[in-house]
């Protein structure tokens, strides 16, 4: 049935969008616009095949249960025993203003580029209290962690990402085991998203370009009000006792050995496992949490990543109904005849950004659209690398922009915001960026 659907394949994501935006809300939009789309597909039966794609996606998608509840489970033990609050007290000696603040999230999030889940993670983690301090609102904070955990692991060639975007090079091209991520590298000058962003970011954190819209009212909120995060949520949100530091070891041991294991094993599970082992290891005979407490973490923190992990598994269940309706290729053959080796670039990264956007699936995408990109560079005489670095820019901007896709909806859970607050504040942030580097592409792609 795949590819036969034409613009109706556009329906779901058409539906998930609106009724995100009218509700507020990320899991029930999700959810209805897989069933509009399994109406589409299997008419009377559409609560069959959308279980029957559910169950799949379950079993398949215990790795991300697992990982996400692990996150919770570290994020609680660090909260828990103010574990951080030493890395804190340091952090504010030279992060005393909230530019100050913006820019150490900023870099902070370019060290740990690994995986966007890690930079995530570590920036998040350690950030967050320095952030809150300095009156940043939540709201910029996510966007700020978010943006460069997008773009930073596709402009370091030994991230994760590197290593599944050669391979697709190589399968695309024909090319030998390993020589793929030759031809990243000399593409990465030209993942101009990536750049652009991770420029205007620091730009946005500096304010050399200010914030805008309902960004700007987030942050006038939080420096005249002093509330970093939305009033409803605030009302919600019961500030604990503020303890004393704990030594800064506390924190760096098991995140320094995270980011070892992680590195050395090329696996953040096993880096999540062994960082939270440490935690025990240090905090129950210091007393900085009680020994009940900590192994309540187990279960608090997989309860507390519920909606972050209900959110990525409905995304990847309207990915297979967007696959079932053949969304990628009848967009991609849309616009197929009115491309030439000038606008490919472009036209390749533009088909990238909204597939990632409506689908959630960065990855998936990329692997639907080098095979055709790039023999279509070759048989144009586009330049390669150009086109190359269009498609891995254009992942990054879907995985930056798409409001319940993993990456924004792990960072709005670390944030403690929802993903519609992302949707309203943090996606036109991007389009500044986004324009640029169209813009460039244009330009490239006729010059080179």
């Amino acid at each position: 049935m795949e590819g036969t659907y034409g613009a109706l394949s556009l329906i779901p994501v058409i539906v998930v969008i609106a009724t995100a935006i009218i509700t507020k809300r990320a899991v029930e939009p999700l959810i209805l616009g897989t069933l509009v789309g399994y109406v589409i597909i299997a008419k009377e039966k559409f609560v069959l095949a959308y279980l029957d794609s559910l169950y799949v996606e379950l079993g398949e998608s215990a790795y991300y249960v697992v990982i996400f509840g692990l996150f919770g489970i570290f994020i609680r033990m660090l909260d828990q025993s103010n574990a951080v609050s030493g890395f804190t007290k340091l952090g504010l000696k030279f992060a005393n203003t909230k530019k100050k603040a913006g820019f150490l999230t900023w870099l902070m999030g370019m060290i740990f580029f690994l995986d966007n889940y890690f930079s995530v993670l570590a920036a998040g983690v350690s950030n967050r209290a320095i952030a809150d301090k300095n009156k940043m609102s939540r709201e910029m904070f996510a966007f700020a962690i978010n943006s460069v955990a997008c773009v930073i692991c596709v402009l370091v060639p030994l991230s994760l990402w590197g290593v599944f975007m050669s391979g697709q090079v190589e399968m695309s091209l024909g090319l030998e085991a390993g020589e793929g991520l030759a031809e990243i590298v000399k593409a990465m000058p030209f993942t101009l998203f990536a750049w652009v962003l991770l420029i205007f970011v620091l730009l946005y954190q500096l304010r050399i370009v200010k914030p805008f819209g309902n960004m700007k009212k987030a942050e006038l909120r939080a420096e005249q009000e002093g509330l970093v995060l939305p009033p409803d949520l605030a009302a919600e949100h019961v500030e604990e006792e503020e303890k004393p530091p704990t030594n800064i070891w506390n924190f760096l041991i098991p995140m320094v050995c995270l980011i070892v294991v992680t590195l050395i094993t090329q696996e953040l599970m096993y880096g999540l496992l062994v960082g939270i082992a440490l935690c025990y290891i240090l905090y129950i005979p210091q007393k900085l949490i009680k020994a009940v407490d900590a192994f309540d973490s187990i279960f608090r923190g997989f309860e507390d990543m519920f909606v972050v992990t209900a959110i990525v598994i409905s995304a990847f269940v309207l990915q297979n109904c967007n696959d079932e309706l053949g969304l990628a290729p009848y967009v991609v053959n849309s616009v197929v005849d009115i491309i030439n080796g000038a606008t490919l670039p472009v036209i390749a990264f533009v088909i990238m950004l909204v597939l990632g956007f409506v689908t959630g699936s960065f990855w998936g995408m990329a692997a639907v659209c080098f095979p055709i990109m790039l023999p279509l560079a070759e048989a144009l005489d586009a330049n390669m690398y150009l086109t190359i670095g269009a498609v891995i820019a254009g992942a990054a901007a879907g995985s930056s922009t798409c409001f319940f896709g993993d990456s924004v909806t792990l960072s709005c859970s670390i944030s403690q915001i929802r993903n519609n607050d992302f949707l309203k504040t943090g996606l036109p942030m991007v389009v500044p960026p986004i324009i640029v580097t169209i813009i460039l592409y244009i330009v490239f792609g006729l010059v080179l």
